[in-house]
């Protein structure tokens, strides 16, 4: 590619000066030219000699009946014009119209939220953007710091996951851990378990990938070490249906369970001890911040969160 040559003159040229032109060439009269620009007419005379410069030729031409500009201004008008155009059309905010978009859009979750929440946000994307596509990944503990120029639009991600300084993060509400059975379970029929029955069976451990935090473990102290994983499955749906067979127990945020409690035999109770809440978070990187598109899905998936979590949070 050539490079593009200008000389010291046109260099000088700024928009304000390529307005003022066009102006000139509407109004052919530098007061009324210059009231249009909001500057004083001798500031306006200083335009118009800039610009004779930058275009070596008079540009106007004063007679009785006015300035009448010179076949180079006449022919400067269409191209300046659309120049200045596309100018404003980069300054302005581009629209996104949903059911017009074939954009591919890419969304990250746990694979918690993926089941809990990602077939209600999949249900109302396509109802609002037929058209476009969207791809989703799994995200785990440290992979936004493992991977720091993966492109995504929204991530979906509980408080467990490690957020780089250059994403936002808004909060979007919170679930508690509860204590998951089969409904044929020798506790099931118990209205509260105690801390050594809890202790007493074996476990389902779901890991998030990446690191080594047992969720939910925190307030059992000490006794967090009598507590034995028969099952470690990197899939909720997964841990779900195996406890619904077995006499396995499952520490786990309530709103999946609750959702498919009929469908493979489950029964909810509190943990026989107080668990630190689930925050639950909207995370997008910031170079996509004002991108209209990412925009209107970070809206959507908020939205749909909030209608879904047990405890949201305006």
């Amino acid at each position: 590619m050539s490079s593009i040559k200008l000389s010291g003159q046109f260099q000088q040229l700024d928009i304000k000066s390529l307005t003022g032109l066009i102006y000139l060439l509407e109004e052919r009269n530098v007061g009324r030219a210059a009231d249009r620009l909001f500057i004083s007419q001798s500031a306006m005379s200083r335009v118009l000699t800039r610009l004779r410069e930058g275009f070596d030729d008079p540009l106007f031409v004063r007679t009785a009946r006015g300035m009448i500009p010179t076949s180079k201004a006449l022919a400067l008008e269409l191209p300046v014009r659309q120049m200045l155009e596309q100018m404003s059309s980069l300054i302005a905010e581009p629209q996104f119209v949903p059911h017009l978009s074939e954009r591919t859009f890419r969304l990250q979750t746990t694979h918690y939220q993926a089941q809990a929440y990602g077939p209600s946000i999949a249900e109302r994307f396509y109802q609002q953007a037929p058209n476009a596509s969207l791809d989703t990944t799994t995200v785990s503990e440290s992979s936004l710091l493992e991977a720091p120029g993966q492109q995504c639009d929204v991530i979906l991600c509980s408080n467990f996951i490690q957020v780089p300084h250059h994403f936002k993060r808004q909060l979007l509400g919170r679930e508690k851990y509860v204590l998951i059975m089969a409904q044929d379970h020798p506790l099931a029929m118990q209205e509260r378990v105690s801390i050594a029955e809890y202790l007493s069976y074996s476990h389902v451990l779901v890991s998030l990938g990446g690191g080594t935090k047992l969720l939910g473990n925190d307030s059992l102290g000490k006794l967090a070490q009598e507590k034995k994983f028969a099952l470690r499955t990197p899939y909720f749906m997964a841990a779900l249906e195996a406890v619904g067979r077995t006499q396995l127990l499952f520490s786990s945020s309530g709103l999946l369970a609750s959702q498919y409690a009929e469908r493979f035999g489950l029964t909810i109770k509190p943990l026989p001890f107080e668990s630190n809440d689930i925050d639950y978070y909207l995370v997008w990187p910031k170079a996509v911040d004002q991108d209209p598109g990412s925009l209107w899905l970070r809206n959507l998936c908020s939205q749909v969160v909030r209608e879904l979590i047990p405890f949201p949070v305006d």
